[in-house]
């Protein structure tokens, strides 16, 4: 696990250092006002914990990897106060029983686009409060079982998210601490029945799938923690993300409980390292 960290984050500083400024191109209307779409790219690594009653009464844990993107951008109609933002994720995990004799693996991947209005507050507190329309999904295979070996995940949802931010300085170097949580609220989401076969599904038996789904039967969280460091041309983001899924339905139970530890860069950096302003000559950033 240290020879792990130390290996991608040796690559982040690296690509954080090294990038050139024009690698991030910057969107400019006709009145000569600059929107640069800020993208940040990151792996995460941590610890995993399933609980998936379709497949085994037992908490499986272990290790997850992951590669997320977010990208924001602030609109033309309220540069100030309105931001779209888009962000993805992709992760897998290896995880085993408490005995160890038995191992599980996973799949899982998300989707979410949605807009957000921030308010400056004292102190150089900015604060952003919004929504987004996202889909979930993946599986879950358990090794050693011949019946029922995979559980599958989907879900379309709606959901609350916001971010509390303040920038600091240490020395000349600009940093942005940020808190970002996202609450799904309403969805929609797959389950079999209890008992119930992918192969009977296959053949046909397709009633009862589809679900409706709020706070008391499919309740998610999702937090990110972070700091992110502006060079000017570049930027990186340390962090950790905190992510809870679980759901109830047809008396199956699945919860599955992540930590991990986040690094990324941010190519053209977020604004906080001012540069001498070329044409245009105002810059609007998504971040700060």
């Amino acid at each position: 696990m240290n020879k792990v960290f130390k290996y991608t984050a040796g690559i982040a500083i690296a690509l954080a250092t090294a990038l050139p400024a024009d690698a991030f191109a910057e969107d400019t209307d006709t009145q000569g006002e600059s929107r640069p779409v800020t993208g940040t790219y990151s792996i995460e690594i941590g610890r995993r914990n399933v609980l998936a009653t379709y497949l085994s009464p037992l908490h499986y844990t272990g290790k997850t990897y992951g590669a997320s993107g977010s990208w924001s951008k602030a609109m033309p109609f309220a540069p100030e106060k309105a931001i779209m933002h888009f962000d993805a994720g992709f992760y897998f995990s290896s995880l085993l029983n408490p005995a160890q004799t038995a191992s599980m693996i996973g799949l899982q991947g998300s989707f979410n686009w949605g807009m957000s209005w921030r308010r400056h507050l004292p102190s150089d507190f900015q604060f952003t409060l919004g929504g987004t329309v996202g889909v979930q999904g993946g599986a879950y295979y358990l090794l050693r079982n011949g019946n029922n070996p995979v559980e599958a995940i989907a879900d379309f949802n709606l959901a609350a998210r916001a971010s509390l931010s303040r920038p600091i300085k240490i020395g000349r170097l600009p940093i942005l601490l940020r808190d970002e949580v996202s609450l799904p609220s309403l969805s929609v989401f797959f389950s079999p029945e209890y008992g119930e076969t992918y192969y009977e599904i296959y053949l046909g038996n397709h009633k009862g799938l589809v679900h409706a789904g709020w706070w008391g039967n499919n309740f998610r969280i999702d937090n990110l923690l972070s700091a992110t460091l502006d060079f000017g041309r570049t930027a990186m983001t340390v962090g950790y993300r905190f992510n809870a899924y679980t759901q109830w339905a047809c008396n199956l139970n699945t919860k599955i409980m992540t930590h991990t530890f986040v690094i990324g860069v941010v190519p053209g950096g977020i604004g906080l390292k001012k540069r001498r302003a070329k044409l245009p000559t105002e810059v609007t950033y998504s971040t700060y």
